[in-house]
């Protein structure tokens, strides 16, 4: 019976290092997978890397590790100590100077590793350990140096394990999500078999898997082409349902809150529901709403203040101070309170009223437009004017007309059941029982429009 060695991971692990190149993955955004679609609880791949070459090469200090993969593994740790100090100032950069030091010492003739020196094998383990912990970093992932050799110590491995000379290593990962694992092992020479129960996370792993190998730069530059004309066309028919303000200033958000009727006793005026009154809080930028109660007109106005210095102004007029302003929305734990009688309608009442209006999307309240101005970095906030309601409106009216017009089987607003949700927050209990009931009339008419486009 065949005695196998034990994986280096079995051994030891330099996990504070591939932690430290994992946590600054996060930040990394360039050629990355986590930019094709953000997957929850996605794997860094420095740690993916990291686990995988360790997972597949033996332990040299084992006693039943193979003496061929104690000489191929020497053989190409010696050479790539000698390369990193033949090409000192690319290598360097990129490699901690701690395991720089020690590819160093070994890049010199008197202190090469002799796989058949025992005294020498735990040197050759923790030399294989250093490397793993480089190759986790991101900068390092595509490095020639760093791929030829792990690909050829992953080969190294499989063949001294009873692989067959010419073939690869299988890892299989049956819950691959956004396919950090298969890619990964695609990456140090093995073969990947990567399957997922959710659609999405199928296409995913076909296009990193199988597409950007296969087609390379010419698919990238084909989706750049394609992904384009969508957004060209799709700003042509959306334009006029999106104006521009009259100094070009372009809108990027509109902020909306769903609201109720006060069941106060004489009062029943029209309650924003908000959690909270900011719309940007920074160290060096302030700036957010007040409310005015016109109980009269069983309504709610609202004014922009923002922070000059130590005081709260008025943006229009920053010679209006307004004095100790409070930021707590109308909404608490589901109840809302009216900023014009006091009264408090309770969550119950809350849900009844929401519900009898499918969520109240498409009656909701335009509280605030953020904009991007021209030639001047940053956001900027004010308030709705009668453009922004007129192409509310003109955007209901056409989304009714394309769903008249509209002769596909299946309906053009998505009208599948929404699905039974988690015990803090329940959409039925508020009306929402369609995936259509989510979006407002114009959010609906602008993803159908983009929806078409792909089509075509």
């Amino acid at each position: 019976m065949t005695q196998y060695p034990k994986r280096l991971i079995e051994v030891d692990l330099p996990i504070k290092r591939i932690s430290a190149h994992a946590r600054r993955e996060k930040s990394i955004i360039h050629r990355h997978i986590s930019t094709l679609h953000i997957w929850w609880a996605r794997r860094p791949l420095a740690a993916c890397r990291a686990v995988i070459c360790a997972a597949l090469w033996p332990d040299p200090v084992d006693e039943n590790c193979p003496q061929s993969f104690r000489d191929l593994a020497t053989e190409c740790i010696n050479n790539f100590a000698k390369k990193a100090i033949a090409i000192n100032s690319d290598f360097s950069k990129n490699c901690s100077t701690e395991i720089w030091n020690k590819w160093q010492v070994l890049a010199k003739p008197e202190n090469q590793l002799n796989s058949h020196n025992p005294q020498h094998w735990n040197i050759l383990r923790n030399s294989l350990l250093d490397f793993i912990a480089d190759f986790a970093n991101w900068d390092n992932s595509t490095q020639p140096d760093y791929l030829e050799t792990s690909r050829n110590l992953t080969q190294a491995a499989h063949e001294a394990l009873g692989g067959i000379p010419g073939t690869k290593p299988l890892v299989v990962d049956p819950f691959a999500g956004g396919g950090s694992i298969p890619l990964e092992a695609l990456r140090v020479g093995a073969d990947a078999f990567a399957s997922d129960i959710n659609p999405v996370a199928v296409l995913l792993n076909k296009v990193v898997l199988e597409y950007i190998p296969k087609y390379g730069q010419t698919l990238a530059d084909e989706v750049r082409k394609w992904g384009q004309w969508v957004k060209e066309e799709a700003e042509k028919e959306l334009a006029q349902f999106y104006p521009k303000d009259a100094d070009g200033s372009t809108p990027i958000a509109y902020l909306w809150a769903r609201t109720i009727i006060c069941e106060g006793p004489g009062c029943g005026a029209e309650v924003p529901l908000m959690r909270s009154l900011y719309l940007c809080k920074k160290s060096n930028r302030n700036i957010g709403l007040r409310i005015i109660p016109k109980p009269e007109e069983k309504r709610v106005d609202f004014e922009i203040i923002e922070k000059h210095k130590n005081k709260w102004v008025v943006s229009d007029n920053p010679e209006i101070e307004v004095k100790n302003p409070s930021f707590d929305g109308t909404v608490k734990r589901g109840s809302a309170t009216c900023p014009c009688c006091g009264y408090t309608t309770p969550v119950a009442s809350v849900r009844i009223q929401l519900k009898a209006r499918q969520g109240g999307a498409n009656d909701a309240r335009l509280f605030c437009v953020v904009t991007n101005k021209v030639k001047i970095q940053g956001r900027f906030y004010r308030l709705p004017n009668e453009q922004d309601l007129e192409a509310v409106k003109k955007a209901s009216l056409e989304l009714k007309k394309r769903v008249n017009q509209h002769t596909g089987e299946l309906s053009l607003i998505p009208d599948e059941p929404t699905p039974p949700q988690g015990r803090s927050f329940r959409l039925e209990s508020y009306g929402i029982d369609k995936f259509g009931d989510l979006f407002t009339y114009r959010q609906a008419l602008a993803l159908t429009t983009l929806v078409k486009l792909v089509k075509r």
